[in-house]
């Protein structure tokens, strides 16, 4: 293929054009462009460092939440222990105070019955005598 001498020129106008273009649009395009894109990315950069200390200081945070849900339950079980002990002393303590009160009543019913058992026992001895003298003049028929 040959080519005509008309056709160079058309060929050199048109890259000659094509380098003005180029160096027009590098000018008002390219280089505006590469630098917003640079400064997105340095802001997205920016946001992601900034994302990545947001979640790291959650992170230490949920884990301090965590020990301090940890420590309370802790105490609360160690509370709920102590109360326990403490109802199961008082029960104790009640118990005995019951026990030691049954005790005293016991005692003093024991006590009563037994006067009451002397008392009943003097009473029919004192009676005993006369009440054998009416048996003994009724079945004998005369005075003892």
């Amino acid at each position: 293929m040959k080519l005509e001498p008309e056709h160079v020129h058309l060929i050199l106008a048109q890259i000659a054009i094509f380098v003005v273009l180029w160096l027009v649009m590098k000018r008002f395009w390219f280089d505006p462009v590469g630098v917003l894109l640079g400064e997105r990315a340095r802001r997205s950069e920016g946001a992601l460092e900034e994302a990545r200390a947001v979640r790291a200081e959650a992170e230490t945070l949920r884990q301090q939440h965590a020990r301090a849900l940890d420590e309370v339950r802790a105490e609360a079980q160690r509370d709920v222990q102590e109360i326990l002990r403490a109802a199961d002393a008082e029960q104790r303590g009640l118990l005995s105070e019951a026990q030691g009160e049954a005790e005293r009543i016991l005692t003093e019913a024991r006590r009563r019955i037994a006067d009451e058992v002397a008392t009943a026992r003097e009473s029919l001895r004192a009676e005993v005598g006369p009440l054998a003298r009416q048996v003994a003049q009724a079945v004998i028929g005369r005075a003892v």
